[in-house]
């Protein structure tokens, strides 16, 4: 049985009412949206796949700030399953609290319910590169490396950086290395630091970011603000020259200002 022109219409509300419903923060409104037993893929953000609106619902929460402000659904295409489900595919534009932005593929399935169409298994799919390539450029990576900073991720640090990566610390300070080799010498003192420093990074803000002859190296110029147990809000600026192959981190020069570190976490050089 063909879906009706209303089928569609009402279809059509229900994938774009997801924006309208998360920048509001109306989280116990998802029984709107989706079956009470939905599938939630998530698995390209290596976050595995969610069940039930409550788990989305605490992801979401656990994820914070760190939440795109803004969910923009476009490209939506319908196609009938039979007269009680359908698959839909549509794009996503997240914006984020910095002005940053970043593109998603959408995969549906709807299903007819009682009190209307709901949603009832949905993968969302970053898109990283262009013409359907998928390894992820070095803007990608940026992003990622953002946000295992601010979830304090380990696992997600680890995939990020290449086996034999280099990280490199141009300004240093006593107690600081200049130099980071391999992925686990850099993964294991990110992750001491986070124990032992009592700064929480909460975002990025994006100064500029320049393209350089090398199309897998960009220089970031960047600030990160968050807050400090020791000194309160901070905000530390900082330049990267981040090169990436292959979706990983291969080298990454980072030139923190490190009069501002020490400052926000309450000491001196």
């Amino acid at each position: 049985m063909a879906l009706s022109e209303q089928d569609r219409i009402d279809i059509n509300d229900l994938i774009n009412l997801h924006g309208h419903l998360t920048d509001a923060g109306q989280l116990d409104q998802a029984g709107e949206l989706f079956t009470p037993d939905v599938t939630y893929d998530l698995d390209d953000f290596g976050l595995g796949s969610l069940h039930g609106t409550a788990a989305m619902r605490e992801a979401a929460l656990a994820l914070g700030a760190a939440n795109p402000v803004g969910h923009h659904v476009t490209n939506i295409v319908i196609t009938g399953i039979d007269d009680r489900s359908a698959r839909v595919q549509a794009k996503g534009i997240g914006i984020k609290a910095d002005g940053t932005a970043g593109s998603v593929a959408y995969e549906d399935i709807v299903t007819r319910q009682p009190d209307g169409w709901k949603i009832s298994y949905r993968k969302v799919t970053a898109r990283r590169a262009a013409l359907g390539r998928q390894e992820a450029g070095a803007r990608e990576v940026l992003e990622r490396l953002r946000q295992a900073a601010i979830s304090q991720s380990a696992d997600d640090m680890s995939r990020l950086y290449a086996v034999d990566a280099v990280h490199e610390f141009p300004f240093t300070r006593a107690g600081v290395p200049s130099r980071l080799d391999g992925r686990d010498e850099i993964v294991n003192w990110i992750a001491s630091g986070w124990k032992a420093y009592p700064l929480k990074y909460e975002r990025y803000r994006t100064l500029a970011i320049h393209d350089t002859s090398d199309p897998e190296t960009i220089i970031v110029e960047q600030e990160v603000l968050g807050t400090s147990a020791s000194t309160g809000e901070f905000t530390l600026p900082n330049i990267f020259v981040l090169t990436a192959r292959d979706g990983q981190i291969t080298s990454l020069r980072d030139y923190v200002n490190i009069l501002a570190a020490a400052a926000a976490m309450g000491g001196d050089i």
